[in-house]
Parts: C-alpha cells; sequence; structure tokens
C-alpha cells in the first residue's frame, strides 16, 4: 500500500549505571570496514527509559507536593494526604503511589515539607524539623506552629519559615538567628556561596548567616530559583528563566512557564508546565515530555533518584528518568527479544500489535503490509545470522519466509501473492462503489478476502501492491544471497522466477483475481509515462522495475527479463526516468491523478526506492550502468541527509561510498527510545524551534530532533513529524524500523 499523506527487565539489570544527567553522545571510534569504509566499534553509551508511577482513581492529581529519596532509594512523596511511595513499576509496566507505611509514628502529623539532606529525607511539621536517619537524633522543635518551608545548611543548620517568619537553628536546635520574609515560597540553599536563596513571587534574596537579608532580583511571576556554577544564580519564572547576575530573560524554550529549578549534579533542570528540560553543550535542551517520559506534563518537584536517576513529580504522578550503559549489541538483543515476544504472527512481523490489557499480552491481527515488514526482519535476521552465527536469528528467518512464500501459494493463481492471511476469517469478494477513488484518497486498501487455496478455515487478503512486491523481492534476493540452504534458496528463486515472470507475463501489470490490475501493481509504459516528469511515480515505478528485472535475470540466467528491462530503458525511456534527479520532482496540476499524487513528498516512496536500490546497482547489467545507478542513488541520498536515517545510510553505504553519514547512522540507532508505544508527543509549541517554511517535503525544522522527542518513526514515515496523537495501547515492531538497520551495518563492518 502506498500511503498518500502526508529481555528488558534483564537486559537492563545486568548493564552498568551511568547518570542520565550528563549525557555525551557517542562519537564513532577510528577503524574501518573491508571495503574501506569507517567504522564505528561499539561501545556503552547512555541510553534513556522511564519508569512512571501514577496517581490512584482515588488521589487527587495535584496534591503531590515534594519528593524526597535517601542514601538507601527509598523514595518519598508528600501529598496533601499524606506520604506516598511508589509501588512495582518498570519501564513496559507502570506502578502506583501507595501510602507510606513504613514509620506508623508518622501518620497522625500534619507534614508540610520534605526535603532530602546529606542523603537522608527530613520531615517538617508545625512542631519539628526531624529525620528518621542517624538514629532519630536530628529533631529541632521550631516553635512556629504554620512552618512549611525549611532547608539544610552547612553542619546540619537549618533555616525554617511559615512564608513570613524566618529562623535558623543549629543542630541542638539553637536558635541563631530570626528575621522576616514577605510571601516566602521557597528557600534553597547555596553551597558554594554557603548561603541561602529566599524565593518569593516577587523577589529573589540571599541570606548568608552573620549578615543582613541581601535582594538580588525582582521582578513578576518568579517560581523558583537556584544557585549554578558558583556564583550564579537561576531564576525559574512563568515566562522563561534568567542567569544572575545576567538578567536578560531567556524564553527560547521549549516551554517558557518555568515551574522547578533544580541543579543535580552540576546539571541544571527545569521542570515546566510541559515537562522537564536541562541545556546541553550545544546550546540547546534535551526535553522530556509526554508520556513516553512522564505520567504528567506539569512539573511540581525535581529530585535525584537512585542510581543517578531523576524524579521528576507531575500532577499525574511521578517519573523516574533513568539511564543505563548499554551497547548497540545489547539494544539489538532487547528488541530481538521484544519482537520475537510481541509481534510474530504466524511468522510475520506484525508492524504494530494492540496492548489492550497492558504489556504482557499483545495483540495481533492481520496487516495489509505484512510482506513489506516481515521482509525487512526477515533480512535483519539473515545479516544476524551471517555475522554471529546465531541459530535462532537463521531460525528467526526461515520461519518469517516461510509466512512469506506461503502468500504465494494461498492465491491459485501462480506469481500472485496475497497482502495478508488469516485463520478462520470473514470473506469478502465485493467491492464498494467508488472504491478506487476511496483507495486513492486515504492510502487503505481495500479489504477483499478470498478463499485459500490450502485450507479451508483460512482466507487471504487481495489486491497485493508495489511496495509489497519491493519487500517480496527485498527478501528474496536477501535469502539467495545470504543462506546457506540449497532447499531454502531454491525455494526462493522459485518464489522469485514465479513473480516476475507473472509480472512479465501480464505486460508488467501485477493482475489481481478479477482479471484487472491492483491499484498499485502497475510498471507498464501506459501508467508510468503518463505522469509528468516531476511527479516521483513516474521516477519511482522505473527505478523499482528495472531493479526486478536486473535481479530476476541476475538469479534465474533467463533472458527475458535482461530483454524486457532494455526495452524499458531504451524504447521507454526508464532510464531516463530513473535518472532525473530529485531536485526535479515536485507538484503538478497536469491531471487530477498526478494531482493527488504529487501534492507532498511520500516517504513510502523513499523505502520503496532505497529498498530495491541494492537489485538495481550490485545487477546492472554493465558497468556504465552501475555508475549512472550510484549516480541516481547518491542523489536521492543527499536529500535524505537531514534525516539520519540509519537504513538510507548504510543501503548507500553499500554502493562502496566512503562517505554516508556513520555519526548520524549511530546516533539514529542510539537515541531510538526503548519504548516503541504510540504515545502522544507534541512539540508544535515549543519555543524553541526554529521552523521552516511550509515545503514540498514537510521538513519542519532544519535539524531533526532527537528521536526520544519525535513521535515514533517509520521508515515510511516523516521523520520531521511534531504531533502525533496516541495512548500507549499499541506497540510497533523493532524488526523493521531498528533491526535492519543495526544488522545491515554489522554485516557490512562499518559496525564492529
Amino acid at each position: 500500500m502506498r500511503q498518500i499523506s502526508g529481555y528488558l527487565l534483564l537486559s537492563l539489570a545486568v548493564l552498568f549505571v551511568t547518570g542520565c544527567l550528563d549525557h555525551k553522545s557517542s562519537q564513532p571510534l577510528s577503524g574501518t570496514s573491508i571495503a574501506g569504509q569507517s567504522s564505528y566499534r561499539d561501545c556503552p553509551y547512555p541510553q534513556d527509559y522511564s519508569i512512571k508511577f501514577y496517581t490512584g482513581k482515588s488521589q487527587n492529581p495535584n496534591d503531590l507536593i515534594a519528593v524526597s529519596a535517601n542514601r538507601d532509594g527509598q523514595i518519598r512523596i508528600l501529598s496533601k494526604n499524606g506520604l506516598l511511595v511508589p509501588d512495582q513499576g518498570s519501564l513496559f509496566y507502570s506502578g502506583g503511589l501507595i501510602p507510606d507505611i513504613s514509620y506508623p509514628q508518622l501518620f497522625p502529623k500534619k507534614i508540610q515539607s520534605i526535603e532530602t539532606y546529606r542523603g537522608q529525607t527530613l520531615f517538617l511539621d508545625g512542631k519539628q524539623l526531624f529525620s528518621n536517619g542517624w538514629a532519630g537524633k536530628l529533631q529541632i522543635d521550631h516553635g512556629m506552629p504554620n512552618a512549611r518551608v525549611f532547608a539544610g545548611g552547612e553542619d546540619f543548620h537549618f533555616l525554617i519559615s511559615d512564608g513570613w517568619n524566618l529562623c535558623y537553628f543549629s543542630q541542638t536546635g539553637e536558635k541563631i538567628w530570626k528575621g522576616n520574609f514577605q510571601g516566602l515560597k521557597k528557600i534553597e540553599y547555596a553551597e558554594d556561596r554557603k548561603c541561602f536563596l529566599l524565593i518569593s513571587e516577587g523577589k529573589v534574596a540571599e541570606y548568608l548567616p552573620g549578615q543582613p537579608i541581601r535582594e538580588i532580583y525582582s521582578g513578576p511571576g518568579i517560581t523558583s530559583a537556584a544557585s549554578w556554577k558558583g556564583n550564579q544564580t537561576v531564576v525559574g519564572t512563568t515566562s522563561g528563566y534568567l542567569i544572575l547576575p545576567d538578567k536578560h530573560l531567556i524564553t527560547k524554550l521549549p516551554c517558557t512557564e518555568i515551574t522547578e529549578v533544580k541543579v543535580i549534579e552540576d546539571q541544571l533542570w527545569l521542570g515546566s508546565a510541559h515537562g522537564v528540560f536541562r541545556p546541553t553543550e550545544s546550546g540547546k535542551y534535551s526535553y522530556y515530555a509526554g508520556e513516553r517520559w512522564l505520567p504528567g506534563n506539569r512539573v511540581t518537584a525535581l529530585e535525584k533518584g537512585p542510581d543517578h536517576s531523576l524524579l521528576v513529580l507531575t500532577d499525574q504522578g511521578l517519573g523516574q528518568i533513568c539511564s543505563k550503559m548499554m551497547t548497540l549489541e545489547e539494544k539489538a538483543l532487547f528488541f530481538e527479544k521484544q519482537v520475537r515476544e510481541k509481534n510474530i504472527r504466524y511468522g510475520f512481523n506484525s508492524s504494530s500489535v494492540r496492548l489492550t490489557n497492558g504489556y504482557s499480552s499483545a495483540q495481533t491481527g492481520a496487516q495489509p503490509s505484512d510482506n513489506l515488514w516481515t521482509a525487512m526482519y526477515l533480512a535483519s535476521q539473515l545479516y544476524r545470522y551471517k555475522v554471529t552465527g546465531s541459530e535462532e536469528a537463521k531460525e528467526n528467518a526461515y520461519e518469517s519466509y516461510e509466512a512469506m512464500e506461503r502468500l504465494f501459494t494461498v492465491t491459485k493463481i501462480q506469481g500472485l501473492f496475497a497482502r495478508s492471511i488469516e485463520r478462520d476469517f470473514k470473506i469478502d469478494t465485493v467491492r464498494e462503489a467508488g472504491w478506487e477513488e476511496k483507495e486513492l484518497a486515504s492510502g487503505s486498501p481495500q479489504s477483499l478476502w478470498l478463499p485459500a487455496a490450502d485450507h479451508a478455515n483460512w482466507t487471504w487478503r487481495s489486491t497485493a501492491s508495489s511496495d509489497q512486491a519491493v519487500g517480496q523481492i527485498f527478501a528474496l534476493t536477501t535469502i539467495l544471497e545470504l543462506a546457506d540452504d540449497a532447499a531454502w534458496k531454491a525455494r526462493a528463486l522459485k518464489s522469485l522466477d514465479d513473480l516476475m515472470g507473472y509480472i512479465v507475463k501480464n505486460d508488467l501489470y501485477l493482475i489481481d483475481v478479477d482479471g484487472h490490475p491492483t491499484l498499485w501493481g502497475k510498471w507498464n509504459p501506459a501508467y508510468v509515462n503518463q505522469f509528468p516528469i516531476n511527479v516521483s511515480d513516474r521516477k519511482l515505478y522505473s527505478s523499482n522495475i528495472i531493479a526486478f528485472l536486473q535481479t530476476a535475470y541476475h538469479f534465474t540466467g533467463k533472458e527475458i527479463y535482461k530483454t524486457k528491462a532494455m526495452e524499458m530503458m531504451e524504447k521507454f525511456g526508464y532510464l531516463d526516468n530513473l535518472l532525473r534527479p530529485f531536485s526535479q520532482i515536485g507538484t503538478s496540476e497536469n491531471d487530477k491523478l498526478s494531482k493527488l499524487l504529487s501534492q507532498e513528498w511520500n516517504h513510502s516512496d523513499d523505502e520503496m526506492y532505497f529498498l530495491a536500490y541494492p537489485g538495481l546497482f550490485k545487477y546492472a547489467f554493465t558497468p556504465e550502468l552501475k555508475d549512472k545507478y550510484k549516480a541516481a542513488i547518491q542523489d536521492h541520498w543527499s536529500i535524505e541527509r537531514p534525516e539520519g536515517n540509519a537504513l538510507w545510510n548504510f543501503i548507500y553505504a553499500s554502493t562502496g561510498s566512503k562517505e554516508f553519514d556513520l555519526n548520524r547512522s549511530i546516533r539514529f540507532l542510539q537515541e531510538y527510545p526503548l519504548d516503541l508505544r504510540n504515545w502522544a508527543v507534541q512539540n508544535s509549541l515549543r519555543q524553541d524551534l526554529d521552523l521552516l517554511p511550509a515545503n514540498f517535503r514537510n521538513q519542519t525544522t532544519k535539524e531533526l530532533l532527537p528521536l526520544g522527542e519525535i513521535p515514533l518513526y517509520r521508515h515510511n514515515g516523516e521523520i520531521f513529524r511534531l504531533d502525533s496523537q496516541g495512548d500507549g495501547a499499541s506497540l510497533i515492531s523493532a524488526g523493521d524500523v531498528w533491526l535492519l538497520p543495526y544488522w545491515m551495518g554489522r554485516y557490512l563492518g562499518v559496525i564492529k
């Protein structure tokens, strides 16, 4: 279908811990592949993931006030209804918040504030400031019935306030100093300067013990402040933040409504009304928002968590952003396990599965592109087998091939393959009135199901399309190139010959069961050359069919395939079509179909081009043609470079090019999130992005955002898309989107 439109628990447990608080992107280390290309030696890098703890149905989500974690890894949350602790919780199994019952003596106390001080949690109520650490010896009777904020300074000295009165106490409870500060909301201790920051809605002041209070900033909408880099003070406001002594308001941010400022392990973190972010060395921000990272977007408090994690208290619960040192191979093994557990259906790679009852059981279903997604997963497993010798990978590939092979045998027509198959499914052979227009407009193929040839209770879906053919030939070619089983290769060769024989016999049409070409199975010149030269379909279909015919000729040796390919290139201009520069591709008003197909760049086309490029380049009839093909592939790759897609880069690398953006490819593989659920993402409201004007390729920003910040990306999708809807109730497969480029990179030797 062409679209017109726009082991984790086990694996992570054994990895070394690093701080998500200090990321540095891994750079490819020096090395070369057998082909003399640059290579990356796989080494551990910090991989982020999140654990979420949601408020319960009986809890008011806006009642969460503060969070603390002690040196034993115990996390406590202060709510308006008492103390809570996180319950259960892992990457895919979100936890909850339940009452803290560890110290029954705390039940009757009306705790107003909690803070972490020297690895212990401190509690403040209307009578005392106290802790359960240090044998419970820390207990200060402060005499302030309405006390609500405090901070700890040097030598167990504490500053406590009720919002107006201030009292400074020694460890033994001696009142050293008292004063006033109107409207005090927060107190933060600046360790480098040995002073306390006093924060109200309109002022920030310093209190250095032994000296008078000194105002350092005044302005509207102050929400928080923290000391940073010794003599600097970061002030958060409802309109951005400042770094004193410079009073310039910084507003080019993911969200300007700052709710919390916190410095943790020398890293500045900014909580906001829509997520949490931190400045990077490049001058940009690493941004964590949406349910991929947080249970809610409005941040209430930030705190250092266990194992260098970041605790983000929100209006809907607690998010714990964690980071583990991980190699790409370890990430691959994590995804391998997930795909086998969640995304395999009759051997097919289901591109998306439903999580109707949570992560434990994924519901698969027939999908219109089973050929394509399975082909990509199959190829990944053969690359894995050739690199590692894994018998499991070989078995995975073989199982997927059996599924793809059966798509041929169920149709009763030699050479015609099904879109999908299903057991005990409906039989529906009636096309709705106006079906072709509906399919053109929606990109969704007709749901036509017919009885299978091999079992009476099975059905198969018809209306196969060009991208399905791309998938079949990509898979069959990979088997013929890499498999070491002669019988298996013979079966693949038959499928290839049957398919291409069927297409050639039918004058380069894919003829469906009704005797007519499928909507997208048309490579005949009457269809292809009807389009103006600036419509991509003219170039795409020419490129694909020449690649198919060359591949068929290479493996079968049948002259008819070479003859037909040469006829298309010499008589019907297919060589000119496929060599046409992408700079000439654009919109067309020539006719209704051309207009529809060219209204914007179709990223499904990229997938079809690139998966067919190996057959176009490697099996060229002459060296001269190979040089021309390589130039055409390079032209395509050059416009795709901003996307940093590792698969496109590695397919281009297979032409022998020395420059194929290895750095960006590694970034793609490292940044791709572990959580592949369809969480909603919203970046269009961000104030830190430089947006491009509307354009044909729908590129929204000059530079690509980190993959953990954008909607889940598939190879046929728009990687520059800023927003997406989602509820986390479906899971995409890593089999095609991640495992294929990774294992291809390993096979090519550009990842070692």
